[in-house]
């Protein structure tokens, strides 16, 4: 059942044009190895293969990795679908900081950020 959810979501242009939906599938499948960026995310991504499906995820992600509060997590859910170019730069940075002070690799971090977004 979650699977079908899963691939629901990942109906969507974006998804389907960044190879999302693919890697999904063959992740479910055992034709390619399941990742995680970080560690620590395996209890967030295990449901869906290692793939950001839900914007409930990312939200997970932020304050897992960069430490956000839930409050501040749910800034970054609202500036994702506003596509604010200038709000999205200055959270990527405060992710990143977050990141680094927790003690993961920054750049790693920033390249979260950007599968994320």
């Amino acid at each position: 059942f979650e699977d079908i959810i899963a691939v629901l979501a990942l109906y969507r242009p974006g998804p389907m044009e960044s190879g999302m939906l693919d890697d999904f599938i063959d992740r479910k499948h055992g034709l390619k190895s399941i990742e995680y960026p970080f560690d620590s995310l395996e209890k967030v991504l295990e449901p869906t293969y290692g793939v950001i499906v839900y914007q409930e995820q990312v939200m997970q992600i932020v304050q897992i990795i960069g430490g956000f509060s839930l409050g501040g997590a749910d800034v970054v859910r609202r500036a994702m679908g506003k596509k604010d170019p200038e709000k999205m730069k200055k959270l990527k940075t405060d992710f990143a900081d977050g990141a680094e002070k927790q003690g993961y690799d920054r750049a790693k971090a920033e390249d979260l950020w950007e599968l994320i977004v």
